[in-house]
């Protein structure tokens, strides 16, 4: 992998232009200044030129790509938490932070255009890490033990396990009070016939006048104003 090559990716025309042009739309569409619209290309150029500045510095092939993983999963994990605050922004106020939608935007760029330069494997490994409980990361077996501690390692391997079941009982027990799976079996088919009771006695619901309920097949109810 050629330095030249990751520059040509950030720094070509087309690139470029479409960068700039993104910010300008997202400052037409937010009503924002020409100030804001220079501080965000301000924000992403010194983003872009700092990356590339560590790049310069190194010499060797393999660090190279070490550098661009690394940088991939910091720039993919930045953008990961900024969409889960817009969504959760959006769920809670019916819209979310122009900052944080113009930066992830922006992030969403620099990911595109390196990410043809990063073996598939090393995508694919990337996605599992961001997606997995850091506990089944932690559980997991390597692709290779040494014999000398293969003993050690599986003891190890045990003693996360158990604390990842404990972990999980207990966590049962604060939600539901209990952490024995026929108890929870037993909550679980209770809730269901429940759901399933109320939904045939009102299936056959309706309302008139606001005062009475037909509220199923046979039942009447008037209620007083």
């Amino acid at each position: 992998m050629e330095l030249k090559i990751i520059k040509d990716k950030l720094q070509n025309i087309s690139f470029e232009r479409s960068v700039k042009e993104n910010i300008e739309d997202w400052g037409k569409n937010f009503g924002r200044s020409k100030d804001d619209e220079k501080k965000n290309q301000l924000w992403f150029d010194t983003l872009i030129r700092s990356f590339l500045k560590i790049l310069e510095d190194i010499e060797d092939e393999e660090e190279l790509r070490v550098i661009l993983f690394s940088k991939y999963i910091e720039l993919k994990c930045f953008w990961k938490q900024l969409n889960t605050q817009i969504q959760y922004q959006n769920f809670k106020t019916g819209s979310a932070d122009p900052q944080s939608m113009i930066q992830a935007s922006l992030i969403t760029y620099i990911l595109i255009a390196i990410e043809p330069i990063i073996h598939e494997k090393d995508l694919e490994e990337i996605q599992q890490f961001l997606t997995k409980p850091i506990r089944e990361i932690l559980i997991e077996e390597p692709n290779e033990i040494s014999t000398s501690n293969e003993s050690e390692f599986i003891t190890e391997q045990l003693n996360l396990q158990i604390s990842s079941l404990y972990y999980d009982k207990e966590k049962l027990f604060q939600t539901l009070g209990t952490c024995e799976p026929k108890e929870i079996i037993s909550m679980i088919i209770n809730m269901r016939e429940q759901v399933t009771d109320l939904k045939s006695e009102m299936q056959d619901s309706c309302l008139l006048d606001g005062s009475i309920q037909f509220t199923g097949k046979r039942k009447v109810r008037v209620i007083k104003a």
